[in-house]
């Protein structure tokens, strides 16, 4: 296919440019595993939230460049595969758990750690799971870290979780919800407490990152990727937009009516 952003392509021109600059990429278990702070690196973090056959071709990508990342799969029907999860964790990419237990157990806190609990043990028939994410589901009234306020991460084995175990000012912050990076209005829960990060400025494409990526000006940055969102067919392009283009319009309605109530 041309040269679409949020193509496969694109991101192979993202991985090029972020080996060029000579980042040392970290996955989210080295981050919290390292002992003395590198003087630029990348995080790069993979939220699997739907098909997860993205994941892989994008996790063989970045193996054949000497990169490993962090793919946070949930524990839903149709993503969570496991012979694509055993794959990944065999190429040398960390497996997490993007946990939206709250959403599932609508606010309990006794049946989120139930199912917390049930899906980490499922997972970790897989594959050693070091570290969580929080899925954020703009439905839902929840924010799903706050199930992990009420106990430590020791209680579950974790090194830490994707949003709230980081406190680095110096860290830069980019994600591509909303199919941009940074897109504020889009971004209703991909979102870290106050001043524990720091984010790149908001930007419209992919090449506009590598740019900024190339200059070398932010030596340490923190990339939150969906794969689901990167095609490598013009079919599933279209097909990509369109779901981006209708879920961004009920993103802002949905922001709309929260700040009316």
């Amino acid at each position: 296919m041309m040269e679409k952003d949020f193509s496969l392509t694109i991101y192979k021109d993202l991985i090029a440019a972020i080996k060029r600059a000579g980042f040392k990429v970290l996955t989210l278990k080295e981050y919290f595993r390292q002992k003395e702070d590198p003087t630029a690196f990348i995080i790069l973090r993979h939220d699997v939230d739907r098909r997860p056959e993205n994941a892989l071709r994008m996790a063989l990508l970045e193996s054949s460049h000497g990169i490993r990342s962090t793919y946070y799969f949930r524990v839903k029907k149709n993503v969570f595969n496991k012979k694509i999860i055993r794959k990944i964790d065999s190429l040398g990419h960390e497996i997490g758990y993007h946990y939206e237990v709250m959403d599932k157990a609508h606010g309990d806190i006794k049946l989120a750690e139930r199912i917390f609990d049930s899906e980490l043990t499922e997972m970790r028939m897989l594959a050693d799971v070091y570290t969580a994410c929080m899925h954020g589901n703009p439905l839902y009234p929840w924010k799903n870290s706050d199930f992990l306020r009420h106990f430590p991460l020791s209680r579950f084995d974790l090194l830490g979780e994707a949003y709230i175990s980081i406190y680095d000012p110096d860290l830069f912050y980019a994600t591509d919800t909303g199919r941009g990076w940074n897109r504020a209005k889009y971004n209703l829960k991909d979102t870290f407490p106050d001043s524990s990060v720091r984010p790149l400025p908001s930007l419209s494409t992919t090449v506009q990152l590598i740019d900024l990526i190339s200059t070398e000006r932010y030596p340490k940055i923190y990339l939150q990727i969906h794969p689901n969102r990167w095609s490598w067919s013009w079919f599933q392009w279209y097909r990509q937009l369109g779901e981006d283009l209708c879920i961004n319009s009920i993103k802002l309605l949905i922001a709309f009516y929260r700040k009316r109530k």
